[in-house]
């Protein structure tokens, strides 16, 4: 083997060539391929023929074939003694390097070794032996050999991958839209300087001519950094999934489908600003998909589906009621046509409801309505000691029961020395309540509907009280997503889906609007303030097919843009968008239950337009590209009127993000007077957009409105019961 130390110098793998030398007539030699630089070298000192070992010199002869013999043995161990005899060697354990004219150690620039320029060739035991091969590219013997683990020792070759390991690494080629066969070439390619050790690269066949029973344990250096310059690092492009596409102002995607071009004069101080346009990762964009994705699959997971279709779904049952008969009951529940959960069950995971986010007039007026019949009922016990419930005169028969109303009845207590007017309550009475005790300062007024859940009784098994000694029959349930309570039975409460209170004896002692809601309870359980329900329903879908549609909006048009934008910018518009856009909603249609970010979808519609205002100047045919643009927006805003869409959402959180893009949106500019008029209308549009927030939220909270023809830009009734109205005196039996 020929060091190409002998050259006075090494270079990388890329500037060596390899010539391959036939071996000589002594088959004993073990000849090595030698690596020269391209460029023309001059050998001092020696000859060619002298440098070669193949002059007639028989001293220089048989120098070569003495190395020749001490590389033979250190590699394959002792030699035979016939052939030291015949050579005329000492004895195999006083071979050494030393007998030759061996140059002395010289200082080896090894580019392998990174932070260390040079390195010292090492002398272990007698042996001068480098550290690391001496030129990348070409494999010594000294470079298959230890100064500290023995210069017996082979390499030992790189482990087999597992199974595991090649099925990921597949998989991993699968997701990045690679073949297997390239992403193993891409990673073969991948390293930026010559391996360490030669063992771990492919094996390669070599001419019939040569003996190849030593070099089959060489292995060469691969192609793919032959024109490569030493330390420079190998750039493959490699396509990711959160690639930094370049996307150019003004010809996204949209402006692709509606053929925006540039003109073919663009100024060079506008043109260095596109150049200059940064581009972003749409980070926002995947996790608020991700977030979409996770929550409507475990809501269709824990909530189930909903009847499919766009009418009313009706089922009817025997069920035995307050009255303790069993009596035909209907239930009627609205059809989801998006495939997912239904009203109840979206409520309860945040949709915009407005009677859950503040005090409704509507509602309020209902319980009022509800507590004042509740105040002048009693307790109906029946004469076959059957049951007892609290109920009307109306609904308590004469003939089959007693309705024990005071102060008429005997039974009738005292306050502050005067019988009382309200009552009897089945099961409740101050005079056996334990706790809280009806005591002075703190006796229980003499109104029914203000008196507290009794939680403690006197353990006495008779009170001679009949609405005391009888078995009640019904307890509160809160039914419907208006909150209505009847006083039922358990199994008619659960064939209606609502919620049984059996802690309770009077509508009055529940709040059936905290458990309509769902979510945090109320701070004051008479006043809703689920305020939140603003912006936590950008993040449900009432469906399977609800959510598909915002998945392929969010990673087109979203993502699209906030490669322009950035995450922050393109967030702080998608978010305020929505909230806009629920809070219109949540004034002009109160009582629907509305998911979905579809005021943030067309906030970021409204972005399109604004880019497109902004690089008006720089476009070839800027009306051909607003033309198309505008016939889509229209054509969702007339889909809108279907009754199972909410368009005034759609029209609100338009105009916000029309606002909010003027603001957020980068621009360029056109000169000096171009660029303070574009600073003025930041500062001006953000103040719109806060008088446009301000305003609703004082429609909302301060000063309610009730519009009935707004709902026609929601609705157009071509049938009668096409806009089907959400009355909220309709019963669902």
């Amino acid at each position: 083997h020929v060091y190409s130390s002998r050259f006075g110098g090494m270079g990388p793998c890329g500037e060596w060539s390899r010539t391959q030398l036939k071996p000589p007539k002594n088959p004993s030699l073990c000849v090595n391929w030698i690596c020269f630089p391209r460029r023309s070298i001059r050998i001092r000192k020696m000859g060619t023929a002298d440098w070669f070992g193949v002059s007639k010199d028989g001293d220089a002869t048989q120098k070569w074939q003495r190395k020749s013999l001490r590389h033979c043995s250190l590699r394959y161990g002792k030699l035979k003694p016939q052939v030291i005899r015949e050579m005329d060697l000492p004895s195999q354990d006083n071979i050494s390097l030393t007998s030759t004219e061996t140059p002395p150690p010289l200082y080896i620039v090894d580019p392998l070794a990174r932070g260390r320029a040079f390195r010292m060739v090492e002398e272990v035991d007698g042996y001068s032996v480098p550290q690391t091969p001496i030129t990348p590219g070409a494999a010594s013997l000294c470079s298959f050999t230890s100064s500290r683990s023995g210069l017996n020792r082979l390499p030992r070759r790189r482990k087999r991958e597992s199974v595991a390991k090649m099925s990921f690494r597949a998989a991993a080629a699968l997701v990045k839209g690679r073949s297997l066969r390239e992403s193993t070439l891409r990673r073969a390619q991948r390293r930026s300087f010559t391996p360490a050790s030669f063992m771990e690269e492919d094996m390669v066949d070599f001419p019939d001519e040569l003996d190849t029973s030593f070099f089959a344990r060489v292995r060469p250096l691969e192609r793919g950094v032959t024109g490569q310059r030493r330390g420079q690092r190998i750039v493959v492009p490699v396509k990711k999934l959160f690639a930094r596409e370049k996307r150019p102002y003004g010809l996204g995607m949209v402006g692709k489908l509606t053929n925006r071009t540039y003109r073919k004069r663009i100024d060079s101080y506008v043109k260095r600003q596109i150049e200059d346009m940064d581009d972003h990762r749409p980070f926002f964009t995947y996790w608020i998909t991700f977030v979409h994705l996770l929550i409507t699959i475990l809501a269709v997971c824990i909530y189930g589906i909903a009847p499919v279709g766009f009418s009313q779904h009706e089922t009817v049952d025997s069920v035995l009621r307050n009255k303790g008969v069993y009596e035909n009951v209907k239930f009627v529940q609205q059809e989801n046509f998006w495939i997912g959960p239904g009203s109840e069950s979206l409520i309860h995971l945040g949709a915009k409801y407005s009677p859950c986010m503040r005090q409704d007039k509507q509602v309020h007026e209902l319980i009022r309505e509800k507590r004042a019949i509740e105040r002048n009922s009693a307790c109906c016990v029946r004469n076959d000691r059957s049951g007892c419930v609290q109920t009307s005169e109306e609904e308590c028969s004469s003939t089959l029961a007693v309705w024990v109303k005071w102060p008429r009845h005997s039974s009738t207590p005292q306050l502050n020395g005067n019988d009382r007017q309200y009552g009897s309550v089945c099961h409740q009475d101050p005079r056996i309540c334990l706790e809280p005790a009806s005591v002075s300062p703190h006796e229980w007024p003499d109104d029914i509907t203000k008196w507290p859940v009794c939680t403690r009784y006197n353990t006495g098994n008779h009170t001679n009280l009949p609405h005391i000694d009888c078995t009640i029959t019904g307890r509160p349930c809160c039914i419907g997503t208006k909150g209505r309570c009847e006083i039922t039975s358990r199994e008619y409460c659960d064939f209606m889906k609502g919620y049984f209170h059996e802690e309770a004896t009077l509508c009055s002692q529940v709040h059936c609007m905290d458990d309509v809601c769902g979510l945090l309870p109320f701070l004051n359980p008479e006043i809703p303030d689920q305020f939140y329900r603003l912006w936590l329903s950008l993040f449900l879908h009432a469906g399977i097919l609800h959510c598909l549609v915002s998945v392929a909006f969010q990673m087109t048009i979203l993502r699209d843009l906030e490669k322009l934008a950035g995450w922050l910018r393109i967030s702080i518009i998608y978010i305020l968008s929505g909230i806009t856009g629920n809070l219109a909603s949540a004034i002009f249609l109160p009582y629907r239950a509305e998911v979905g970010p579809a005021g943030s979808q067309f906030g970021i519609l409204a972005c399109l337009f604004v880019e497109l205002f902004q690089s008006w100047q720089i476009l070839a045919q800027p009306w051909r590209a607003f033309t198309k643009l505008l016939c889509v927006v229209l054509f969702l805003f007339a889909f809108g009127l279907l009754p199972w869409i909410d368009n005034f959402a759609h029209i609100c959180g338009f105009i916000s993000g029309f606002f909010l893009s003027f603001a957020f949106l980068p621009y360029i500019s056109f000169g000096r007077m171009d660029l303070y008029r574009k600073r003025c209308q930041i500062i001006v549009f953000l103040l719109v957009f806060v008088g446009l927030f301000s305003g609703l939220v004082v429609l909302f909270y301060v000063y309610p409105i009730k519009c009935d023809w707004c709902e026609l830009l929601t609705c157009i009734p071509f049938t009668d019961k096409f806009c089907e109205k959400y009355d909220l005196n309709a019963h669902l039996h």
